[in-house]
């Protein structure tokens, strides 16, 4: 398994053309290969850019989240945005140039469209996409990466129904392959001037290539989340 990074061109607030960018810095693409792409770009190449002088952060952030966990400590409150711990919504300065970035809007469908257009461009029958964002866990410093939406596989590797290396049937475990994917890229990708916001995934081992939208293989309800006590007090 290899993480090959692509460098591109600076992508400008408000708007900018990813797939114009990508037509001309992506390598060959390969069979099974799985292509990973910063949330930031995407939602610069969609134009959620707005303009800092124009908007009050805490509202745009209220609009943004799916729920507002206030934290009087802290400069921004914790929210729970496309089914993750995501600090203010990810609305993010860094390399703004004057604008707030928000996340990508409806990231699933963008992840299709990238799907195709690549898998097309390429000819490829087996290609995987997955949009990324970095966010903090509890308990530990710094980001990691954490996927946003995907297409083309399974998001899990399933283990149920194997036995370990003493006999004992696995009932329960399976592994998340697109956040730990996600995880990997953003180690190459960087969160500064890298300009490194693609990265493609080679030779992944267990990953099943998959149609349509697979996301509630992932995404669990808020009721059947094992971590809801941390957050429960402040469902909608």
């Amino acid at each position: 398994m290899q993480f090959i990074p692509v460098r591109t061109p600076t992508l400008t607030p408000p708007q900018d053309d990813l797939l114009a960018v990508l037509d001309t810095v992506l390598p060959t693409l390969c069979e099974r290969d799985i292509v990973l792409v910063s949330s930031k770009v995407v939602a610069i190449h969609q134009g959620r850019c707005v303009a800092k002088d124009t908007v009050n952060k805490a509202d745009l952030i209220a609009a943004e989240a799916e729920m507002v966990i206030p934290r009087s400590y802290w400069k921004t409150p914790l929210t729970i945005t496309n089914h993750a711990f995501i600090s203010g919504a990810g609305i993010d300065e860094s390399n703004g140039s004057g604008y707030y970035v928000l996340l990508p809007e409806k990231p699933f469908s963008f992840a299709q469209l990238l799907h195709e257009f690549l898998r097309q461009k390429y000819k490829l029958k087996e290609l995987g996409i997955i949009i990324t964002d970095s966010h903090s866990t509890p308990f530990r410093l710094g980001a990691s990466g954490v996927a946003l939406a995907w297409w083309g596989i399974d998001p899990l590797r399933d283990h149920r129904g194997r036995a370990d290396l003493f006999g004992r049937k696995i009932k329960a475990e399976r592994s998340n392959l697109v956040d730990g994917l996600a995880a990997g890229a953003t180690v190459l990708a960087g969160e500064v001037d890298e300009s490194t916001p693609v990265i493609i995934a080679r030779d992944v081992p267990g990953v099943t290539y998959l149609e349509g939208l697979t996301r509630d293989r992932l995404f669990t309800e808020y009721q059947d989340d094992t971590f809801r006590v941390l957050y429960e007090n402040w469902l909608p």
